[in-house]
């Protein structure tokens, strides 16, 4: 079996690329579209006195961050933060000493950053014009402190112009964003930002709005500044939408010149800090990955992991979901940190008695992991005799959603596709088909290991279009080129077509975007329309935008033109 991050696996490094001014998320999980958060963002002098500027006065603020992720309109991270913040100009030079002090900080579903590594001074570089180029770290700082500092220091940027409106391309862990800028009588100031130019490198675009609103002093000097934003994903995940918000404040409480120690310090650091950035430093991955595993995990066994998720029943429904969404996520850390424990858990979840909301969080948490021994785990409590209907149903939920499939998996989730229970034949055929998926990633189909034409010949030989329609859906999740003959062919029966449609999706394949564009321009059924749109959310963009903006003028159906009007908001650049 090869490996792969798991999608419930990369969720918390996504929260954090929404929410974490440079956050990673490219595709796979490498550098990725950032910042619903960090886009906020690109901090200038704003907060601080111009950079370049000979004056060597420090000021502090009082500093307040609040960061919200969701996915599938659940809670996922979130993360408040309140402190103190200085800034100290060097002069001479492009730089600007940024410290926190005394912060306070409640982090839920995501990495906390190191206290120690948090109130270490950064240093903010700015170009020529004065807008802020880069963070500059010290070389031990940990990714989440990285993250969050970027968040803060770049949510205010402020490029000063003289006149009643300007504009200005700024930057920010993101990418490239127009900012513009209205005056509001003699001290105050708004920016406005809608989205990107462009994105750097490699990061998945993103849909945003911010605004921020600065009190300036006589000196054009921050007093205050209050930044909104929000920001969301331009493509759906597996688990759904996945959004941001970040909301800052700053208030002057001190100000104070800067005495020659404290400028030679701030001076000394240039030397030994690593060079600008907006994003964090490519790391190996799985070097990372383990690092942050064995913080999350450090302290927690199975049995205190389960208690703390029994102890949420009857707990408000948001406050369950971020709690639980943490739990699960810190027992899929300890998983693959310790795999015994992920056997543990399987072996919990296939016996009898387990309470279905146990049952919800060992099979989350063994998906969570995405490992090997997770997956095997899952397939043992899903054939198990001794397991409740309600864990066997979990199982092969979760092995859905695993980036691994292999002989044991497959032969457990035909198992369950087999059974007397009606939900878990549906649940284990619909895995079966991401089973194949999985599988055929890996290159490990094979003779005597292929779901897919199993699921074709059970397509064949079904009586009734209520199975016929369970199948093409679970070939739909499987995005073969088998699968395409039989998908077009369902489409003629108007009691399948809408399930064919949605079933094209994943399929790699040019003629799938024609037939989709033709179903979508002359299908009477809107219905079938509908399932177009929502199919061609997963296709090219570059392909389907164009059609999709004419659809929008020629459509009438109202449900029909909040598919389209989703799937443009989903794919559109910023």
């Amino acid at each position: 079996m090869k490996r792969r991050f798991s999608p419930l696996a990369a969720l918390p490094l996504l929260a954090t690329a929404l929410l974490g001014g440079g956050a990673l998320l490219q595709r796979a999980c490498a550098p990725s579209a950032v910042s619903p958060a960090a886009a906020a963002t690109a901090a200038e002098a704003s907060i601080a006195p111009s950079a370049r500027a000979e004056a060597s006065e420090r000021r502090v603020y009082a500093v307040t961050l609040a960061q919200h992720v969701t996915v599938g309109g659940e809670t996922f991270v979130e993360t408040h933060l309140e402190g103190r913040i200085s800034f100290l100009p060097i002069p001479g030079t492009n730089l600007c000493e940024a410290r926190l002090v005394d912060p306070s900080l409640e982090v839920s579903g995501g990495e906390a950053p190191r206290g120690a590594d948090l109130r270490r001074p950064i240093l903010l570089a700015y170009d020529a014009e004065g807008r802020l180029e880069g963070v500059r770290f010290d070389t031990r700082t940990d990714e989440a402190s990285r993250l969050l500092l970027t968040s803060l220091v770049s949510a205010t940027q402020y490029t000063r112009d003289k006149g009643l409106t300007w504009s200005a391309d700024e930057v920010d862990g993101s990418g490239t964003y127009r900012a513009d800028y209205e005056r509001k009588g003699e001290r105050t100031v708004e920016r406005h930002k809608r989205g990107y130019v462009r994105m750097h490198e490699g990061l998945t675009p993103l849909v945003a709005e911010g605004e921020l609103r600065i009190v300036v002093d006589g000196e054009n000097g921050i007093e205050s500044a209050t930044a909104h934003e929000a920001t969301r994903t331009s493509r759906k995940t597996a688990l759904g939408d996945v959004a941001g918000e970040l909301r800052v404040s700053l208030r002057l409480v001190d100000r104070a010149k800067a005495t020659r120690a404290e400028l030679s310090a701030a001076r000394a650091l240039a030397g030994a800090y690593e060079e600008p950035n907006m994003v964090p430093p490519k790391r190996d991955r799985s070097a990372s990955r383990r690092e942050m595993d064995e913080r999350r995990a450090a302290g927690h066994d199975l049995d205190e992991l389960r208690a703390a998720f029994a102890e949420t029943d009857g707990q408000p429904r948001d406050e369950v979901g971020q709690r639980r969404a943490t739990l699960i996520h810190t027992a899929g850390a300890l998983f693959r940190v310790r795999p015994e424990e992920a056997f543990e858990a399987g072996k919990r979840l296939a016996a009898s008695g387990v309470t279905d909301a146990e049952a919800n969080f060992l099979a989350g948490g063994l998906a969570a992991a995405g490992t090997e021994e997770a997956a095997d785990a899952l397939a043992d409590a899903l054939t198990s005799p001794e397991a409740s209907i309600e864990a066997r149903r979990h199982s092969a939920v979760s092995l859905a959603m695993m980036p691994v499939a292999d002989e044991h998996t497959v032969a457990a989730l035909s198992k369950g596709a087999a059974g007397d229970d009606e939900t878990l034949r549906n649940l284990s055929t619909m895995a079966l088909g991401a089973a194949g998926r999985s599988l055929a990633a890996s290159g490990d189909v094979g003779e005597g290991l292929d779901p897919v034409a199993d699921l074709l010949a059970r397509y064949a030989s079904a009586t009734d279009d209520v199975e016929r329609d369970m199948f093409l859906a679970a070939l739909g999740n499987s995005g073969d080129p088998r699968t395409f003959e039989v998908i077009r062919g369902a489409l003629a029966s108007p009691r399948l077509a809408p399930t064919a449609a949605y079933a094209l999706r994943f399929i790699a394949m040019p003629a799938v975007d024609t037939l989709l564009h033709t179903l979508a321009t002359t299908s009477p059924d809107p219905e079938v329309r509908q399932a177009t749109y929502r199919a061609a959310f997963f296709r090219d963009t570059t392909v389907w935008l164009p059609w999709l903006e004419s659809a929008l003028a020629k459509e009438k159906d109202n449900q029909v033109l909040e598919a389209i009007r989703a799937v443009i908001v989903h794919m559109a650049s910023p």
